[in-house]
């Protein structure tokens, strides 16, 4: 679900702590604002680590329950209440902006709920492998960005929970059986590899190696594909692939270009370990996808659908970056249509039905596939290695 811009709220509260936080201050908010914010910590930190501070703490009115009584009784009696309006009551840092008077409308709005919530039973603690912070990845280092991917695939990894998802997921499957194959007699190199789910796809290929910046996801697919000698998986970055130069027949670059920090070259990596006339088969989140042409349309702000994601790219920069990379494109497919994804106001409203409806998700996988990869939520593309870059 998008950020509520629409919702002034919301957007009012965000553009607050946006104009007076300071970079690197700690602000405990709900999960959606990571939208608006490098690194939010989430309400599940505070049941997590009972004993942290923040030095600013967005207090959803209606979402109470979530905070940990201690923590939630420290920030509404110790901090300073910045700013409030119907939904949430802002605690922040002294000297930044004159404090709210704690008799006003919207601070005994909150101390209503808090003397209700006295009464109800305790809010469930939170997973022990659950994060307790959201934090945007293009902002990382290169070392930061692989401990969290580490402690990412600890608590284990991606959950593939709604029917949307798998439906996500089977269009891919199916689109490398297609496009790709079985892999028969090919040297196959996975990059940015995870748990090692694709391996096992190319059932007949000779050899396929799994690469990953994560030493967890690594130790997952080695357990995961231990029986299977002709799988081997490494730890490796995928700017620097330590291979020789036309190592492999074919590659896979699945859900990944996005999660790299240097797309092009990745890419010009990818096609010095490929051999001429060998094959990348790859994925991308699509930037001219319907839902991101109409949030744009509609004066909202660009985003990207992950907050793991550090850039997404169009068809015609997608094209370009292979064409860079000595590939030249054979094929590209449209993977579902989403035309409300992200729209604020809209998204939250009909999530239900396009994530869990079966009749509406096979319609979306349909629709994705008539999209084309020019307008589709996502799109695959098959590219020939070429002699030489053009």
């Amino acid at each position: 679900m998008s950020f509520p811009h629409h919702d002034p709220y919301w957007s009012e509260t965000a553009a607050f702590v946006g104009a007076h936080a300071r970079p690197g201050e700690r602000i405990l908010a709900p999960d959606i604002f990571w939208w608006q914010f490098d690194r939010i910590y989430r309400y599940a930190d505070t049941r997590l680590h009972p004993d942290a501070r923040y030095d600013w703490a967005v207090v959803h009115k209606g979402e109470l329950a979530q905070i940990a009584p201690a923590v939630l009784a420290r920030i509404t009696h110790e901090s300073i209440p910045l700013f409030a309006n119907a939904v949430f009551v802002v605690f922040g840092p002294a000297g930044r902006t004159a404090a709210l008077d704690r008799e006003s409308v919207h601070l005994r709005a909150l101390a209503e709920r808090l003397a209700a919530l006295d009464a109800a039973p305790p809010a469930a603690d939170p997973l022990p492998s659950e994060s307790g912070q959201i934090v945007k990845f293009e902002t990382l280092d290169d070392v930061q960005f692989r401990d969290a991917m580490n402690a990412f695939w600890r608590a284990g990894g991606y959950r593939y929970d709604t029917r949307r998802d798998k439906a996500y997921y089977e269009e891919i499957d199916e689109l490398i059986a297609t496009r790709v194959g079985d892999g028969a007699g090919d040297t196959v190199l996975d990059v940015a590899c995870g748990s090692g789910r694709l391996a096992g796809i190319l059932t007949a290929a000779e050899r396929v190696v799994g690469v990953d910046v994560s030493d967890a996801a690594v130790e997952i697919a080695r357990e995961r594909h231990r029986d299977q000698p002709r799988f081997t998986f490494a730890a490796m970055d995928a700017h620097r692939l330590d291979f020789p130069d036309g190592a492999f027949d074919t590659v896979l670059f699945v859900d990944a270009i996005e999660h790299v920090r240097d797309a092009a070259h990745v890419l010009a990596e990818i096609g010095r370990v490929t051999r001429p006339g060998g094959r990348l088969f790859l994925t991308v989140a699509n930037t001219g996808s319907l839902n991101q042409v109409m949030a744009r349309k509609l004066g909202y702000p660009e985003f990207k659908t992950n907050y793991q994601h550090i850039a997404e790219f169009s068809l015609p920069q997608t094209t370009a970056l292979l064409s860079a990379a000595g590939f030249e494109p054979e094929h590209a497919d449209g993977i579902l249509l989403f035309p409300y994804w992200g729209l604020p106001g809209i998204d939250e409203h009909v999530r239900t039905i396009t994530d869990e409806d079966p009749e509406v998700v096979e319609i979306l996988r349909v629709l994705g596939r008539r999209a084309g990869p020019e307008y589709a939520y996502a799109f695959a593309m098959l590219a020939r290695k070429v002699d030489s870059p053009r």
